[in-house]
């Protein structure tokens, strides 16, 4: 299905250069929602501040290697506000993922409101779709350890359970789930 995809009023697009300010404030928001009352505050602070500016986000935008998708909600009173994004990003992996043809799936993000509404499938179905058009043949991703929800959401849609990575967050050294899958069948 892939880009332009749409239920009611939600739709999956890219990202855009104009994006960037809202695209900071929702990847702040989502990191803030899933793993604020997690963390030390001061070390998600300081990592919101470096990873979400506007400028951050621009450059990810404009990465040739990468894709940026935005799931977009227009209420009939209009205007309209992100829900949600993915971000694609071709490269080398790590170790742990074997497959051929590799691409990681950075980051994937609903707002808390739209969980359960099926935002998330949708955004997910779009990310897989595009890797495959990009020609990606495995995708892979990390998830922390502590986040049973995602890991559910992961597993539903195919992804196993290929190894592990230490990933800092300020002083804390927190736990990756590195996960993968083919995108062969469809």
């Amino acid at each position: 299905m892939g880009i332009g995809l749409s239920t009611m009023t939600t739709i999956i697009r890219p990202a855009t250069p104009a994006d960037a300010r809202p695209l900071s404030e929702l990847g702040a928001t989502t990191l803030r929602d899933a793993f604020g009352s997690m963390n030390d505050p001061d070390d998600m602070d300081r990592y919101i501040a470096d990873a979400f500016t506007p400028t951050r986000q621009a450059a990810e935008i404009a990465d040739p290697a990468g894709l940026v998708l935005l799931a977009e909600h227009t209420p009939t009173t209009g205007g309209a506000e992100l829900i949600g994004y993915a971000q694609l990003v071709a490269g080398a992996p790590p170790p742990a993922i074997a497959g051929p043809a590799p691409m990681e799936l950075k980051r994937f993000y609903v707002m808390r409101a739209w969980h359960g509404r099926g935002v998330a499938q949708l955004l997910m179905n779009s990310a897989l779709d595009e890797a495959r058009a990009r020609g990606a043949i495995t995708i892979w991703l990390g998830v922390w350890e502590r986040n049973p929800r995602a890991i559910a959401f992961y597993t539903k849609y195919g992804f196993r359970r290929a190894g592990e990575r230490i990933r800092r967050l300020g002083g804390d050294a927190q736990t990756d789930w590195l996960l993968a899958r083919s995108l062969g069948d469809g």
